[in-house]
């Protein structure tokens, strides 16, 4: 404590003035000054730091972004690989050797032999055997042969066969869906074009469209309305299936 030299009052020695006379006390005036300045010059040394530690945080964010972005995009690309190698195993091989070109050739020959004797007994097991194996297992492509559509057409009955027991599930996965979907719209559009018309023309009549029409749900009306959505160039596009049909899938039965 100390004393007012104004009024003669006890007042705190921190004081800035008395709280009785309002007379200045210089010497709790003073201290007060001080405390405010250097309250100031630490308020203005902490803005100095500022942009400094935000700098240090964004780089540390900006690095954490780029960890993850590298990670995302090696995930992406390994499972793309393994996409790619899978799809091209069941695909002909490219950029053959001359040998390779050479067995290739040779294995057209004989295959195309296979094939035609096989259309001209119209056995569609023994086709869809003769194209799968050239596909599948040679990795040869049989494209131009006369009868390569019909092959194909041959190879998706073989397998539309195969899955329309998944039907009777109780619940279809996706990818058991598309592929009934998938083959039964083939044969609904006739991609086998005009060389299996004569065989896949019943087959279309009597197996294809009861089953799009009875299990799968769809009006002729319905599939007149996919047509420009799902074939191009005369051709079904699986993938065009799926985008146009894929929330049907739950009305299968």
């Amino acid at each position: 404590m100390t004393v007012c030299p104004n009024c003669g009052a006890n007042i705190e020695k921190d004081a800035t003035k008395c709280p009785y006379c309002g007379y200045i006390n210089i010497e709790g005036a003073k201290k007060k000054y001080q405390q405010d300045i250097d309250e100031i010059r630490d308020n203005i040394a902490e803005v100095k730091k500022e942009p400094a530690r935000e700098f240090k945080k964004g780089l540390s964010k900006g690095f954490k972004v780029i960890l993850w972005t590298v990670g995302i995009l090696l995930v992406i690309g390994i499972i793309l690989t393994v996409m790619l190698v899978f799809q091209l195993k069941n695909h002909p091989k490219m950029f053959l050797s001359a040998e390779d070109e050479a067995y290739a050739s040779a294995y057209k020959a004989v295959a195309a032999e296979e094939l035609e004797a096989a259309y001209q007994n119209n056995d569609i097991e023994e086709m869809a055997r003769i194209y799968d194996k050239a596909y599948s297992e040679e990795r040869v492509s049989l494209w131009g042969d006369p009868h390569y559509e019909t092959g194909y057409a041959s190879s998706c009955y073989m397998k539309l066969k195969k899955c329309l027991p998944n039907l009777d599930k109780e619940k279809m996965t996706k990818r058991e869906a598309e592929e009934i979907t998938y083959y039964c719209f083939y044969f609904y559009y006739e991609a086998y074009g005009e060389d299996g018309k004569d065989l896949f023309d019943p087959i279309r009549e009597e197996e294809i469209i009861p089953i799009i029409n009875n299990r799968l749900g769809f009006s002729d009306e319905d599939m007149e309305n996919f047509r420009a959505k799902v074939t191009e160039r005369g051709g079904v596009v699986r993938t065009n299936v799926y985008k146009a049909t894929k929330k049907y899938y739950k009305d299968y039965k």
